[in-house]
């Protein structure tokens, strides 16, 4: 009979990583300096100049700090009256709870995304696309138990993100209905990306389709997005995911090193990040509240994210 080794076998890693913690502490003690320096950028919100007691600029970074803090809008309230946070931001008196909500009524997608196309670079070597669910309610046993109802299926979101792997920062965002596709989201977002200059498109297996490939050739990017198991060689409409088909037939390897796709990783990376320090719940609960918030969500990852 064989004999098993008494000794346990030595952790290695896979990758030698070495981090600055000195300045990674000093990055994190600067987070809220760093949010609150967002108040020039969203100062367009204040023209044209209105009758206001608080300034919507003012007040939407009071709504960041309150997905920073993950508390609610009494919680946000009263740490801007009893810390002080209304004086820091040059107000006169801290808001009530009522006016940082309504403060989501005045704030678009458009202007939004601006803000985080100046947060984010133009050129770009190496992207990646990917969804994840997130939750919309929020609803404990003693909802159930109290006013009689089955647990029932909770309701949820999806979002996709299109995120720049180098920089670890989101560049683009949508949130579609929990049932939908990934493929045809892939359009909408390179439509509305104009702007990026991409070498490289990461994608999973749910991105394999005749219409990514060619979208992702328009765009002048090379797309790096595994097929199926039984794809033919034949073109048929995408030039480039016969290309594909066949690299990766010949050396499936050799082509991950090609498009750097264990990269992707870093995609999903980022869902788990946002969601721990975010949290997994939605705290909007009409439909247009939600892209903002998302929006909302996006500028703080870009804001807060180390660089490395």
């Amino acid at each position: 009979m064989q004999q098993t080794s008494s000794k346990p076998k030595e952790w290695r890693r896979y990758k030698e990583v070495s981090v600055p913690w000195a300045q990674y502490d000093a990055h994190r003690q600067d987070e809220y300096k760093h949010v609150i320096n967002l108040q020039n950028v969203f100062s367009k919100l204040d023209k044209p100049v209105q009758r206001r007691e608080f300034r919507l600029s003012e007040l939407t970074i009071i709504l960041l700090l309150k997905i920073m803090f993950g508390i609610s809008y009494r919680g946000i309230a009263s740490a801007t009256k009893n810390l002080g946070i209304y004086k820091i931001l040059g107000m006169k008196r801290a808001p009530s709870y009522k006016t940082i909500q309504r403060t989501m009524q005045h704030l678009q997608v458009g202007f939004l995304s601006q803000v985080n196309r100046w947060l984010t670079p133009s050129e770009i070597q190496l992207a990646g696309i990917d969804s994840s669910g997130i939750k919309t309610q929020q609803k404990g046993v003693w909802v159930q138990i109290r006013f009689r109802k089955l647990a029932q299926k909770r309701d949820f979101k999806k979002i996709h993100i299109f995120v720049d792997l180098e920089s670890k920062k989101i560049l683009y965002c949508i949130i579609t209905n929990g049932f939908s596709f990934d493929s045809p989201q892939l359009k909408r977002i390179l439509k509305r990306c104009k702007w990026l200059k991409i070498s490289i498109i990461l994608g999973d297996g749910g991105y394999d389709s005749k219409d990514c490939f060619n979208e992702i050739t328009k765009k002048g990017a090379i797309p790096g997005i595994p097929v199926r198991k039984n794809s033919t060689g034949r073109s048929r409409g995408s030039i480039s995911r016969k290309k594909a088909v066949l690299e990766q037939k010949k050396d499936i390897k050799r082509w991950k090193e090609k498009v750097r796709y264990t990269m992707r990783c870093i995609v999903e990376a980022i869902f788990s990040g946002t969601k721990r320090r975010f949290g997994e719940y939605l705290f909007c609960i009409k439909e247009r509240y939600r892209r903002v918030e998302m929006w909302l969500r996006t500028i703080l990852w870009n804001v807060l994210i180390y660089p490395r």
